[in-house]
């Protein structure tokens, strides 16, 4: 019983020290807001305003980063992302999903232009969910 109740308390102090061992004080860097390159215009697909596919017969791809039930979640959501970065953002609705999907536009012509934006977005807590979308492939 004593061995037991060792073991139980030393368990208990390990999982304290750990516990409070993740609990860092913010540092410096934390609180930096970092500005990305615009995206060459070359590169991108402007998006339609009424909702359709810009180019039916060619890929293109679409850096999404976020999907809400809410469209007030949504919007919350993209308000942050353009006061982070300097990318823009829009909030449209997909009825296939029945969400209401955040995306960072103008779209992208190639993947790799799409992944180095996905890839700097990654650099902030707020995007490691951050992921590319393609469309008519």
């Amino acid at each position: 019983m004593k061995l037991t109740f060792k073991i139980f308390s030393f368990l208990n102090l390990l999982f304290l020290f750990i516990g409070c061992s993740a609990l860092q004080p913010k540092t410096d860097d934390e609180d930096q807001v970092y500005i990305f390159d615009k995206v060459p215009e070359e590169n991108t697909i402007e998006v339609p305003k009424t909702g359709e596919d810009p180019k039916p017969n060619t890929a293109y791809y679409i850096v999404q980063i976020g999907a809400y039930t809410s469209e007030e979640k949504a919007n919350e959501f993209a308000e942050i992302s353009r006061t982070k970065t300097n990318y823009k953002c829009s909030v449209v609705y997909s009825e296939n999903l029945q969400l209401h999907l955040v995306q960072i536009i103008p779209f992208f012509k190639s993947r790799t232009e799409a992944e180095e934006v996905r890839n700097n977005l990654w650099k902030l807590t707020e995007f490691v969910d951050a992921w590319i979308v393609t469309v008519n492939n």
